[in-house]
């Protein structure tokens, strides 16, 4: 899959963009806060029409604006080219595939995959658990439609049941309706993260020995907050306390991961350089696992992630992401070595460099 021409209209800072992309390799290079990374944003709505720095809409639309629009235009094969339109407002999303409506986010996702790189997921080692799950739930999602579905069937549920235990009005009863909702979504989404963190673990130490990082013994580990089987009870049980605070604190949404080194937690052991290559090797995990699950080769949308390592490892980076996947990526620094198409990105505009 390739995307081939990006147009952004009252989208974060950009009052208007129409950049052509139609290239392997296409580098946006500026300072910060030019607007390279609010390209690659729009750019990788077109998976499912969900921006990978925040879950609101508002933040999207550019200051004193009602609607951002986008159109995005994508190339699969040969003859197999297609028109992604989108159009945001506050508390809407509306999206056209070549003129028809886009109904189901489900049934569209997968059809053109793209996978993130951003600067957020080099603090996936010390970040919070919250970093970390949603990492995984983008993982997961991106090629998995029944993961992506009970995630959000469950989060509806739970704001549903915190809503209840705010107002400190919601009767037993209630609580029990949403706690059923969130249930067989919960089992979903446990079942899921217990079986591809090991599987993503396995190909962690695999691309850490073709990139040229030392795994040293590299691994992951699902951390549950509570046994499925167990969640109805505990729900049930802790009720007096999450009324006490207003939320629901036990459940997937409180599930963790930790990244090992040499057997210990990376987060304690291992050096800032070495957590660095540890996370850019579970990213290269991602893709392997990724490329190998979706229909057509995903895009790489790669934001600012490089920057601090030497010319060696990234071109040993490059390298190991491959010739059949296009790469779109930021930088406040030229591009590693090698033939891309660069702008230079400037108050959110793009000029051919």
């Amino acid at each position: 899959m390739r995307l081939t021409r990006i147009r952004a209209a009252d989208f974060r800072n950009l009052t208007f963009a129409d950049v052509a992309v139609d290239a392997p390799r296409v580098f946006l290079l500026g300072d910060n806060g030019q607007g390279k990374t609010n390209l690659l944003e729009a750019a990788g709505l077109v998976s499912s029409f969900r921006s990978f720095r925040t879950t609101e809409i508002a933040p999207l639309i550019r200051a004193g604006c009602v609607e951002a629009r986008l159109r995005l235009d994508v190339r699969v094969s040969a003859d197999d080219a297609a028109e992604l339109e989108l159009r945001l407002a506050k508390g809407s999303r509306k999206a056209t595939l070549n003129g028809s409506p886009v109904t189901s986010v489900a049934q569209h996702l997968g059809q053109y995959p793209t996978i993130v790189f951003c600067s957020d997921d080099l603090r996936l080692v010390r970040g919070s658990p919250s970093n970390r799950r949603r990492w995984l739930d983008a993982a997961l999602g991106g090629t998995d439609a029944a993961y992506l579905t009970a995630v959000r069937e469950y989060g509806r549920a739970l704001e549903g049941r915190n809503a209840l235990l705010k107002s400190a009005q919601g009767s037993d009863e209630e609580m029990r309706a949403f706690e059923k909702a969130m249930l067989a979504p919960a089992r979903i989404i446990t079942a899921a993260r217990a079986r591809v963190l090991p599987e993503l673990a396995a190909s962690l130490r695999e691309a850490c020995a073709r990139a040229g990082f030392p795994d040293h013994g590299a691994d992951l580990t699902y951390q549950p907050d509570t046994p499925t089987d167990q969640l109805a009870d505990v729900w049930d049980k802790s009720r007096p306390a999450d009324l006490a605070t207003g939320t629901t604190l036990r459940g997937p949404q409180r599930d963790d991961f930790a990244m090992l080194f040499a057997g210990k937690d990376a987060a304690d052991y291992a050096s800032e350089g070495q957590q660095r290559l540890l996370v850019l090797a579970l990213c290269l995990a991602r893709l392997r696992r990724d490329a190998r699950l979706a229909p057509t080769p995903p895009v790489i949308l790669a934001d600012d992630v490089l920057g601090e390592l030497d010319d060696t490892r990234r071109r040993a980076f490059w390298d190991e992401v491959g010739e059949s996947h296009q790469v779109i990526a930021t930088g406040t620094v030229p591009p590693p070595s090698g033939r891309w198409l660069t702008y230079r990105v400037t108050g959110g505009s793009y000029l051919q460099a």
